[in-house]
């Protein structure tokens, strides 16, 4: 029940403080060894919610820098992804407010048009679960879209509320239909993705179910690549482009083995990173607080609103012995954004994902392997 769990406070650290200098994030020069995408891209960030058929969709995007000076940095907490009618089900104490790397509805970067990244979280998650990922992501040039996949969203974890169910053909058109509103946005001048995206470029990327959406959504024409977080398999046999599948080491829902096994049913070109000591919320805001006191987690596990099974799966990658995001997302947003880069053509060569990348991370535990 990812929903009741999810009590954040989300530090500036997913890409660190220093940003890249913009004139080097287009070159190839960096070793196949060098961890080039782990800190902070050449981009400040912008955050806006678009609305598609009554659905929300979360956007982070390259922004202009001039637009974010003395600009706070957006927020969003507990209740946001949840109908009016349904707020009150968070107590105030734990209604905790996010701070992402982002600034909320300003105006794109006027050096697009940029690629895009379509997200799909995982089951019981709002859209916004992975943001400080996210927002690293977008920060290296890339619009990111994340919908609200509501029938196997948040609000399917509350009490009372219809169970969220799994359909991927329906997850695949939500997904490319999320292209098509980006992609009116870009041309509408009112719009702060005016002249910002660029749909000749697209990736698909998830987290857990939402994997199966971002293999799914390979058989698209305008869909050049798929990451997949802590991912479920895809639904059918993808098209035959690039993937990457990430795990983390101590996932107990995608153990090393199924990640294993899905990373032999995809075609190459394709690459497989395990991340250790991790687990299946790594990849997500989620363990933040969590490993700071419990949360919502600890409401949840206290008053028996999940059963054992669930909470564990909920603290997977929030355990003290895990690694504190501070250390995992770098590792995480390096590998992504390179595979991405490199797949859709933005690094004429591949940039950090030489075999040698696996000593880039001190105290991080990296495997690494490739099918080209």
């Amino acid at each position: 029940m990812w929903a009741i769990a999810v009590a954040l406070l989300l530090p500036s650290c997913a890409s660190g403080d220093t940003k890249a200098d913009p004139a080097e994030a287009n070159t190839t020069t960096a070793s196949p060894d060098e961890a080039r995408y782990a800190t902070a891209g050449p981009y400040d960030v912008g955050y806006t919610t678009l609305r598609m058929d009554g659905r929300a969709v979360d956007v982070w995007y390259p922004a202009d820098d001039a637009a974010v000076v003395g600009e706070p940095e957006a927020t969003y907490d507990q209740r946001a992804p949840l109908p009016a009618d349904l707020t009150s089900f968070v107590p105030d104490e734990f209604n905790t407010s996010v701070t992402m790397e982002a600034y909320a509805d300003v105006p794109g970067s006027t050096e697009g048009p940029f690629p895009v990244v379509l997200y799909s979280h995982g089951a019981g998650a709002p859209r916004m679960a992975s943001s400080g990922l996210l927002a690293g992501i977008a920060s290296w040039g890339f619009v990111v879209v994340s919908a609200d996949y509501a029938e196997r969203g948040v609000v399917t974890q509350l009490p009372g509320q219809a169970p969220a169910t799994l359909d991927p053909p329906r997850d695949r058109q939500l997904m490319l239909a999320s292209l098509d509103l980006v992609t009116e946005e870009n041309d509408r001048s009112a719009s702060v993705l005016h002249d910002a995206v660029d749909d000749t470029r697209v990736a698909a990327v998830g987290h857990s179910a939402g994997a199966t959406t971002a293999f799914d959504a390979l058989d698209d024409t305008r869909v050049g690549v798929a990451v997949g977080w802590a991912p479920a398999a895809p639904s059918t046999p993808p098209a035959e482009k690039p993937t990457m599948v990430i795990g983390a080491a101590d996932d107990p829902a995608v153990t090393p083995e199924l990640l294993a096994d899905t990373y032999a049913s995809l075609s190459a070109p394709k690459r497989r990173v395990e991340i250790g000591p991790a687990g299946h919320n790594s990849f997500t805001d989620l363990c933040v607080v969590t490993r700071a006191g419990g949360g919502m987690v600890g409401f949840a596990i206290e008053n028996d609103l999940v059963p054992k099974n669930l909470a564990k799966l909920l603290l997977s990658g929030c355990e003290e012995s895990a690694l504190p995001a501070e250390e995992f997302w770098p590792v995480a947003q390096h590998f992504t954004v390179a595979e991405l880069r490199t797949s859709l053509g933005i690094d004429a060569t591949p940039v950090g994902l030489g075999a040698g990348i696996t000593r880039a991370f001190p105290g991080v535990a990296v495997t690494y392997r490739q099918q080209q």
